[in-house]
């Protein structure tokens, strides 16, 4: 159900602003964009996992038995076995970094390829590596072989910062002519909070993160422009009041160029089905 942008008001330990009722004591520091000399994310064993996990000029193949036909809407929207990105063991991809990440958070798959397949770069997914084969310019690694993830508060923050997104905040406009982009980046932040916000908030401030969620879930399967700034305005509201716990975390270097990083990292609304493609 959807309400008016005034009528829902965040819980008063929310609404106090500065956060401290939610996390005490904790310093908060400005947001700084990406900025040179801040924190590396991952220490000396996530740099040695990968990319030295990977083994290079190794392919693996099919053969009839070794592929897992899943969803991989969330990482692309072209490139999949008959044109059906809802059920297809490849998919394109710009970076391998992004064939890692799949693999690592679909259950079934356990090894990943990525290389140059009919003119494109393709990520296949494998249930096993028996199909391995040598190829030219190929890359595979098991499920574990995978970047390091940046931290859920960077990516929640990052995403709600975007100036594209913030010139949705009035409604659809020839600024903000995507309403779907502009949502699914919206949800993309909320569900970056979400994780970032476990066993760190307390159960009010929680409830209405979820509420929040629900709302914007709600919103994308029956869009209507009178309803947008509605929902924008909620959301607004609630990463204004977490801004500065968000921003009091670490802040990772991040290459805004490597493609295997979710749009919003590198300054991009994401797309509607992917915050991987446009």
């Amino acid at each position: 159900r959807l309400v008016g942008p005034h009528s829902r008001q965040p819980p008063a330990p929310l609404a106090a602003m500065g956060c401290r009722s939610l996390l005490a004591r904790r310093a908060t520091a400005p947001l700084l964009w990406l900025a040179l000399g801040a924190e590396p994310f991952g220490g000396a064993g996530d740099l040695a996992s990968y990319p030295n996990c990977v083994e290079s000029n190794i392919v693996l193949r099919n053969a009839g038995a070794h592929a897992i036909f899943v969803d991989v809407t969330a990482y692309a929207n072209k490139g999949c076995w008959q044109d059906n990105c809802r059920s297809s063991d490849k998919f394109a991809a710009g970076a391998r970094g992004i064939c890692a990440i799949a693999c690592l958070e679909i259950d079934e798959c356990t090894h990943w390829a990525y290389g140059e397949q009919d003119g494109g770069l393709q990520c296949f997914l494998r249930k096993s590596d028996l199909g391995r084969e040598q190829a030219q310019g190929w890359d595979a690694g098991p499920k574990d072989c995978v970047p390091p993830a940046l931290p859920d508060a960077f990516l929640a923050l990052v995403a709600s910062e975007l100036e594209s997104l913030r010139a949705c905040d009035a409604g659809k406009s020839a600024d903000c002519p995507d309403m779907g982009r502009a949502m699914a980046t919206w949800r993309f932040a909320i569900s970056s909070l979400q994780r970032a916000a476990q066993g760190q908030l307390d159960a009010n401030a929680m409830h209405f993160v979820e509420q929040v969620s629900e709302d914007t879930d709600n919103f994308m399967a029956q869009m209507t422009e009178e309803n947008f700034p509605v929902v924008i305005s909620n959301n607004r509201q609630l990463f204004q009041a977490l801004r500065g716990w968000l921003a009091s975390h670490p802040l990772p270097e991040a290459d805004v160029n490597d493609l295997s990083l979710p749009n919003v990292v590198r300054g991009q609304l994401c797309g509607v089905t992917s915050c991987y493609v446009e």
